[in-house]
């Protein structure tokens, strides 16, 4: 499946807000919406039929899938299963990275097929932003490594039980040595290699299908929840932007962040109604047309809430703002990812970016928010800086300007990528 969509990129944000332009580009939709946000490359292959007859056909791929999947049956006979050779058998050896790398690399140079996946899907998606200073055939080695890891990292927690990064909130949802998991882990393989027919002999696939289903089985679909937003939650203020005169206000939007609870009674915390206080002031003082509001599934451990859509609801049921003036994220988990999405928004919206924005949260956070230690900690975990924190307009208020490369995808952080 293809649909259209309209990406504004800017080139050379950082020493101009004017240098923008539009792209149109067809993105490529698979079967499975959380596939598309965690491994759009592997999606974009398989959605190119040449390209998939081709990559089936290289000798040294071809081996990597057949050993793999020969690996997995080896590892589902006998009965008493060892989860741990199971799990490995579908993880990519430092080794196999190399080897399909090279490949990568070396067909680049050669394949029409491969160049034009690279530059009339890829580097338009925006999905691997932060690679874009890369020649083609590293720019695809890096985007194929990234999805990877990104596959070893959620087989490494949700199928052994291993802590991901934030394991308070991310971690797999069963006791990891139930004998019901165990089963549940070895019947699931089971049935993917021998009753369900892939999709394609791809050397990626058993281990892309696999990671699929383990977030499947723990109910980890949070990054695909809300989607599409542009037509769900955020359809009237999608709507509402192309009416919107952004010359009459000095800022183009104001980030309000959450605070989310750790329990299952609340909602919205003191410090979480604090900030939307605090952000309504600003609204109110008619510096921005639009509130953004950026929250998930994050605390407590699997919340049945998104923390954005409550805050939108306070918004309006408390403090009267109009729904098509209030765009969510429903899916950051972290501070760090509370900008990269905010920034993802004003990016998808069309919002004027030669505004800047105002990011509005308590004292104590704002603090933060502008640290050294904030924007290391980005660097850390994102690769970037997903936006550029400027003058403080007041103690609980600073300026942003967003950055391209917050399109760039993390499924190391599958929940949100």
């Amino acid at each position: 499946m293809l649909r259209i969509y309209i990406l504004l990129f800017f080139i050379g944000f950082l020493n101009t807000t004017n240098a923008q332009k539009s792209s149109y580009f067809t993105e490529t939709v698979s079967h499975s919406i959380v596939q598309d946000q965690n491994f759009y490359l592997l999606s974009a292959i398989q959605g190119n039929p040449e390209l998939v007859s081709f990559l089936e056909k290289n000798d040294t791929l071809s081996t990597i899938f057949l050993n793999k999947k020969k690996s997995i049956i080896e590892n589902l006979k006998g009965d008493k299963i060892d989860i741990k050779k199971l799990i490995n058998a579908y993880t990519f050896s430092d080794e196999e990275m190399k080897n399909i790398s090279l490949v990568l690399r070396k067909e680049t140079k050669k394949n029409k097929e491969l160049e034009s996946l690279i530059s009339k899907n890829l580097r338009p998606s925006g999905k691997y932003e932060n690679f874009k200073s890369l020649k083609n055939l590293d720019y695809l080695a890096a985007a194929w490594e990234l999805c990877a890891k990104g596959i070893n990292q959620s087989l490494a927690v949700y199928g052994l039980g291993e802590k991901g990064r934030y394991p308070a909130i991310d971690s797999v949802s069963y006791a990891i040595n139930d004998p019901s998991y165990k089963g549940a882990l070895f019947m699931w393989s089971d049935m993917l290699m021998h009753k369900k027919e892939s999709a394609t002999s791809l050397f990626f696939q058993p281990s892309l299908d696999f990671t699929l289903a383990l977030l499947y089985m723990n109910h980890r679909d949070e990054s695909a929840r809300y989607e599409p937003l542009d037509t769900g939650t955020n359809k009237e203020t999608i709507a509402a932007i192309p009416k919107i005169n952004f010359n009459d206000f000095p800022y183009s939007s104001v980030l309000i962040l959450g605070n989310g609870p750790e329990n299952n009674k609340d909602t919205l915390t003191a410090l979480g109604k604090l900030n939307l206080q605090l952000g309504v002031l600003e609204y109110h003082q008619k510096k921005a047309p639009i509130i953004i509001v950026s929250g998930g599934h994050a605390h407590p451990f699997r919340a049945a809430f998104a923390e954005a859509i409550e805050m939108k609801k306070e918004l309006i049921q408390r403090y009267g703002i109009p729904e098509n003036r209030i765009l969510v994220d429903p899916y950051a988990r972290h501070t760090t990812t509370n900008l990269r999405n905010a920034s993802r928004l004003l990016i998808k919206s069309n919002i004027p970016l030669n505004k800047l924005a105002l990011v509005v949260t308590n004292n104590a956070h704002s603090k933060y928010v502008e640290s050294s230690d904030f924007m290391q900690r980005c660097m850390d975990e994102l690769g970037y800086i997903p936006s550029l924190i400027l003058k403080r307009i007041n103690t609980t208020t600073l300026e942003y300007q967003p950055k391209i490369e917050s399109l760039h995808q993390n499924p190391l952080d599958p929940l949100d990528p």
